[in-house]
């Protein structure tokens, strides 16, 4: 799929509908920068959104994808296919980035965990050492526990995390 290609047709197709960006945007539920990201080439819409685009541009999928009007009749099945093969292609891709971006988020949220917890034990332990405050022995104890509980659940979300890939 050329973005150069689609975007030039979803632009076409949108003014021959004498549709605004922000028109179309609603209609699909984005906003209109995608929509002109889409028309400058700049991108490609999300897989999930290409037949509801078409249904709004009152075009074929097939055509969507090519970036040209096709006659009904001189669609052939070796066209079909490769497109087929084109939209698989892309729901891969987009299925391999949501999970990037989800471990991304879980390395940062476990890293975050990981430093609160320790901030805490850190300074439960200076407190009592150093500083001979009031701190319960239990203060000290529960924020061993809090680090410990978080580390483990980091490990148990890395491992189910590595199973699943």
């Amino acid at each position: 799929m050329d973005a150069a290609k689609t975007g030039a047709f979803i632009a076409a197709m949108r003014r021959e509908r004498n549709m605004t960006q922000a028109e179309l945007a609603a209609v699909l539920h984005v906003t209109d920068k995608a929509v002109s990201k889409w028309e400058r080439g700049a991108g490609l819409p999300d897989i999930s959104l290409i037949e509801p685009l078409a249904a709004a541009l009152d075009v074929s999928v097939l055509e969507l994808m090519q970036g040209r009007r096709i006659a009904a009749e001189t669609v052939c099945r070796a066209e079909a296919a490769e497109m087929l093969t084109d939209i698989l292609g892309m729901a891969k891709h987009a299925r391999a980035d949501r999970r990037s971006r989800l471990k991304q988020a879980d390395r940062f949220l476990s890293g975050l965990l990981e430093s609160i917890g320790l901030l805490f034990l850190l300074c439960s332990v200076y407190c009592r050492m150093q500083l001979h405050t009031g701190i319960p022995l239990w203060g000290t104890i529960s924020t061993l526990v809090l680090v410990a509980a978080i580390l483990l659940a980091k490990f148990a979300l890395h491992r189910s995390s590595d199973i699943r890939s």
